[in-house]
């Protein structure tokens, strides 16, 4: 039994330990919240019931190997017992611009979240710039120097392979079926738990976060069809992908990160520069692109909200639900804003800032990109079975 204990190389005594920690009741919080029973998890952690109630009425400061075997049966580390408040999360590293409509919505995000906490949890909101590349954040994320993280699930293509095509524009018929999928074993089995196997945890796996329904490719020149675009030098992501897609389509990948993509179509880096909905005004495109071809689709990729399994391990059930119940009702917000602002945009683009919108046969867009897609899964980025799979769903 321990009778003292260090941190910061102080020792504490057993009763600064339990005034400070209340590891007890920590304990007792957490088995309640998943239904056990003092005799329940006793059994699960191999531990007498009458220690167990001692531990949770305080009256006794459980070993490191009983804790241990206390925090295995509740899937809880270490740390969760012996954290203070100013432990707990308070960045959400962002990877888009804050003026955008995604970014209104990570705002509203971490408004809620202080709300519902009471103040216990006060998120701080980054820069994709002073935070890294998203490969960077999302190695950050996993091993828990960045709580919390947002962007498009193509991003998560680093731990899930299979994100990387099937989240490519056109891959889904519409916003019904991208919604039957995110929502399907697939999704789950393929996506979900192999991130949270890496230290990643969905807070919306079935999200809401919705970006509008169309995406605007911004030119120099006018572009009509697909065909248009070989030879053109067009902005991508560094997805392996996605790349893949834009050589499929016979254009000239050229890999921009996010806050460059302005003053690389300003300097002739690039040529043409795929945007969705939610994103094109506050990057002020209208300046430096001539032209602008609407490609409505029926969706965008939705927005994840993310977070570090190992900080979100360490929070009780309490602060755990306020982030899950912020991020749906963020979600919410998000996709009125951007169902009602993305259209006013578009009206804006050329009635204001003087930008053509060229309104293509849509058909043939779409039977572009999806041959291009075929071929990219074809290339091992996607089995054709899981494809034609998820194409049934």
């Amino acid at each position: 039994m321990i009778h003292s204990a260090q941190k910061d190389g102080i020792i504490m005594t057993k009763e600064e330990v339990l005034s400070k920690y209340k590891i007890g009741e920590q304990v007792k919080v957490e088995r309640k919240s998943l239904g056990l029973r003092q005799v329940d998890l006793a059994k699960m952690a191999n531990l007498p019931a009458s220690h167990l109630s001692d531990i949770e009425r305080g009256s006794s400061i459980p070993t490191i190997p009983t804790l241990y075997k206390i925090g295995k049966a509740l899937d809880r580390p270490l740390e969760y017992f012996f954290q203070e408040s100013n432990d707990l999360p308070r960045s959400l590293g962002m990877v888009f611009h804050e003026t955008s409509l995604a970014g209104r919505a990570v705002l509203k995000f971490a408004d809620l979240v202080k709300e519902k906490s009471k103040g216990e949890v006060n998120l701080h909101i980054y820069h994709q710039a002073s935070l890294g590349s998203t490969k960077d954040q999302l190695t950050s994320l996993s091993q828990g120097g960045i709580q919390l993280f947002s962007d498009t699930p193509i991003s998560f293509e680093y731990y899930s392979r299979i994100s990387g095509p099937i989240f490519l524009p056109y891959f889904f018929n519409d916003r019904a079926h991208y919604y039957r999928f995110i929502r399907s074993p697939v999704f789950n089995d393929e996506i979900y738990l192999p991130l949270l196997k890496k230290g990643i945890r969905i807070l919306n796996p079935q999200s809401h976060w919705e970006c509008g329904d169309y995406e605007l490719l911004f030119s120099k020149e006018p572009i009509f069809s697909p065909e248009d675009l070989k030879g053109k030098k067009m902005r991508t992501y560094n997805s392996e992908a996605a790349i893949a897609l834009r050589n499929e389509l016979g254009a000239e990948p050229v890999t921009v990160e996010w806050e460059d993509v302005f003053h690389s179509f300003e300097r002739g880096d690039i040529d043409v520069f795929l945007c969705p909905s939610s994103y094109f005004d506050s990057l002020k495109l209208h300046r430096v692109a001539k032209y602008a071809t609407l490609l409505r689709y029926g969706y965008t990729a939705n927005l994840i909200i993310a977070m570090s399994e190992k900080e979100y391990s360490k929070l009780g059930p309490s602060i755990q639900k306020v982030l899950v119940d912020s991020a749906g009702a963020a979600g919410i917000y998000c996709s009125d804003l951007a169902n009602s602002q993305a259209e006013i945009d578009l009206k804006n683009l050329s009635s204001k800032n003087g930008v053509p919108v060229i309104q293509p046969n849509h058909a043939l867009w779409r039977s572009a990109f999806r041959n291009a897609i075929i071929r990219v899964c074809n290339k091992g980025f996607l089995d054709i079975d899981l494809y034609e799979k998820i194409q049934n769903l």
